[in-house]
């Protein structure tokens, strides 16, 4: 056990002592400070008697509950146990208290003959009201155990959630960007028996994009507008394969983004995409790839000529992966925070995605929460 693992159980034991004292004893203390009321043997009746209830509470908190009941599972001698050690304290101490001038009784029964029926009655009386006492705090020493037991249990939850999800969207970025490197490399390849010089700046704009998925994409998210630079570039990148009939377009905002961060190379799957499944033999082809920002919302839109090869495999379920993907990728990201579509029309093939804005807010917040809790 670490120092910080040993330092939380000292005071989670410390915090249980605590409480136990102030819920048996206090009632005892406020007895002992108004005396004039009260006998003194009354008073140390009660002291004695919330002795018991704070040891047997303690001993199940400490030891009983954890070990018979949650590490071991042996109900029968847990409840055994403490059977007989209720009994045990329920018998004997009015014996003790017996042997010692007799049961305490208040103020005005002191000086009255007591028979002997009287005297089982109260035997018996005793033995009930402290014995259920007793039970009680059996019960709650349970309840504080068990309590403590399902936090522990949630936050291992949590944290294998976070870790789950932390290892999904690792492969999810290992998926992407292998398949992007691949199609920058054949883009390359194919222009360098075109055009050298283009080649050379095509690999230099690719060696731009490869410093921004190598250092940036791997924090957990990026800044806005970094992210949509990345998309020019890419774009730009992408635009040398194709005919010079395409009417290309991409437009992202001129806004003020500061304070809005988001997962990096989102969009990269959806413009990848559209690229690969863009009909450049249609009589009009194009590719819009539009980005927005509203007050509520980042919006993108992207449209490209229709494939009928791409429509049919669609329907065939032999496509979409890349597409499956994203959605899960979202999913993690802004779980209820992001509305996705695909769109078919006889001449187009439409994805839209919108994110909320307030969920990229709350990332830079988690990245500041990050920051702060490093330092501390």
């Amino acid at each position: 056990m670490n120092r910080i693992m040993l330092r939380k159980s000292i005071a989670g034991g410390a915090t249980v002592i605590l409480s136990a004292f102030l819920l048996f004893y206090l009632p005892s203390m406020l007895a002992l400070l108004a005396r004039d009321s009260e006998p003194l043997d009354m008073t140390i009746l009660s002291i004695v008697m919330a002795t018991c209830y704070a040891s047997i509470f303690c001993l199940n908190y400490f030891l009983f509950v954890p070990d018979l009941l949650f590490k071991k599972d042996r109900k029968a001698v847990f409840f055994l146990t403490n059977f007989v050690i209720i009994i045990f304290i329920c018998s004997l101490l009015p014996l003790w208290f017996e042997s010692h001038g007799g049961l305490p009784r208040p103020r005005h029964l002191r000086d009255a003959p007591l028979s002997a029926a009287q005297w089982v009655m109260g035997y018996l009386r005793f033995m009930i009201r402290d014995g259920i006492m007793m039970v009680l705090s059996v019960a709650l020493a349970y309840a504080f155990r068990l309590s403590k037991a399902r936090e522990i249990m949630m936050r291992r939850v949590l944290e294998l959630e976070a870790e789950r999800r932390n290892i999904e969207l690792m492969s999810l970025k290992a998926q992407l960007n292998p398949h992007f490197l691949f199609n920058s490399l054949n883009n390359i390849y194919a222009l360098i028996a075109i055009d050298a010089d283009r080649a050379q700046k095509a690999l230099h704009d690719l060696s731009s994009l490869l410093r921004f998925m190598i250092y940036d994409a791997e924090e957990g998210t990026v800044a806005l507008e970094k992210e949509f630079q990345f998309i020019e570039e890419y774009v730009r990148l992408m635009s040398l394969r194709l005919n010079p009939s395409v009417d290309l377009r991409c437009e992202t905002p001129d806004g003020n983004t500061e304070g809005l961060f988001i997962a990096p190379l989102l969009f990269l799957t959806l413009i990848e995409n559209a690229f690969k499944h863009l009909d450049q033999g249609s009589a009009k082809p194009f590719l819009h790839i539009n980005i927005t920002l509203s007050d509520k919302e980042l919006i993108c839109n992207i449209s490209n000529s229709k494939n009928d090869n791409l429509v049919s495999d669609l329907e065939k379920g032999r496509s979409g992966v890349g597409l499956k993907n994203v959605e899960r990728q979202l999913n993690l990201l802004y779980p209820s925070a992001f509305y996705l579509d695909t769109e078919i029309s006889p001449s187009s093939y439409t994805v839209s995605l919108s994110i909320e804005l307030n969920a990229l807010m709350k990332i830079i917040q988690s990245r500041q929460f990050d920051t702060l809790r490093s330092y501390g």
